[in-house]
């Protein structure tokens, strides 16, 4: 049998109900108290039974997260967002792999049920399969970045249409002809609206447009843009993901063309390394650190007991132009 909090309570000499206030970071304890009771228990060997919790108190502090892919930087930095506002609410959480692919995501979270987690965290890779569905009607679910087809759920996205407006105000006043849109499957949300704004605005400012969904994949990024340059090179690139870039500017550099400088880019996602690697690009930003504040806030009220309608919440996207190309660092 393992250590126990009453283990714990005896070798300090103190209350169990004390020692379960400090493991749980309540308030009502001091902070000299709490660290030393933390320490002991490390000592000790202590392990909090989640199990154990959740048969006591019908909760195990656990909250599942299903990311689109975790290989797609934009992914691990909205993991990483989502674990460290999970930690300052006193919550755990545990990632899966949806791999972009229903059949896959309905796994991970049939593995995350069995584990007892207290609600769910979901970027959906398409159309959710039936048991998806069912599955989601009997836990707390918000879907983060990407919208749930036909499913009532909590929502949470980012607003990309006026930082696309901007864009096309920006791009107007430069000598584009061409461009190549390369964004995500159709089956996604994103993948449909990105498509969307950026077909109409280029439209509308005169550029003549070639565009194809293609899957959230650096490899299928680099296939496209080869395959849309044997038909001519482009004056400009628009991807609806970091990720996708990543392959475009792979696919540019193998046929001689340079990223930034000979054919220009716009991308979404505000990924570190994008701007390193072509510090001409231009970004829209779409917020991952306030969409992973906000999906943890919603489904805590929810894990709370909060009952009502289902919420559509929004984060507005910002343009982030490079900083040769103007004083500021965005619109």
């Amino acid at each position: 049998m393992g250590v126990t909090i009453r283990d714990i309570a005896q070798e300090l000499g103190i209350n169990i109900s004390t020692v379960s206030r400090c493991l749980n970071n309540s308030p009502q304890v001091s902070e000299k108290t709490r660290i030393k009771v933390l320490s002991t228990a490390r000592h000790l060997g202590y392990r909090r039974d989640a199990r154990a919790q959740a048969l006591r108190t019908g909760k195990s502090g656990i909250v599942g997260v299903v990311v689109g892919d975790i290989v797609n930087p934009f992914f691990a930095q909205l993991a990483d967002q989502i674990e460290k506002k999970a930690r300052a609410l006193d919550l755990r959480i545990m990632i899966c792999n949806g791999g972009e692919d229903p059949l896959k995501q309905e796994q991970a979270v049939a593995a995350l049920l069995e584990q007892h987690v207290d609600g769910l965290l979901l970027t959906p890779a398409g159309s959710p399969t039936s048991v998806l569905r069912s599955y989601v009607a009997e836990i707390p679910t918000v879907a983060i970045d990407r919208s749930l087809e036909a499913e009532n759920v909590d929502t949470v996205v980012a607003d990309d249409a006026q930082a696309v407006t901007e864009l096309m105000q920006y791009l107007k006043n430069g000598d584009y002809t061409s461009a190549v849109v390369i964004s995500g499957p159709y089956t996604t949300s994103t993948g449909r609206i990105r498509q969307r704004l950026l077909q109409q605005g280029l439209s509308e400012i005169g550029v003549k447009t070639r565009t194809v969904n293609i899957a959230y994949q650096e490899e299928s990024g680099e296939k496209a843009i080869v395959e849309f340059i044997q038909e001519g090179v482009p004056d400009l690139v628009l991807c609806a993901s970091g990720v996708i870039t990543l392959g475009v500017i792979e696919g540019l550099r193998s046929r001689g063309i340079r990223a930034g400088v000979d054919v220009d880019i716009v991308t979404f996602d505000r990924l570190a390394w994008l701007s390193a690697a072509i510090p001409a690009v231009i970004t829209i930003d779409t917020k991952i650190t306030e969409m992973a504040d906000l999906g943890m806030q919603i489904l805590q009220q929810r894990i709370a007991g909060y009952t009502g309608a289902p919420l559509i919440k929004t984060v507005t996207s910002q343009l982030v132009l490079p900083e040769t190309s103007t004083t500021e660092n965005s619109w």
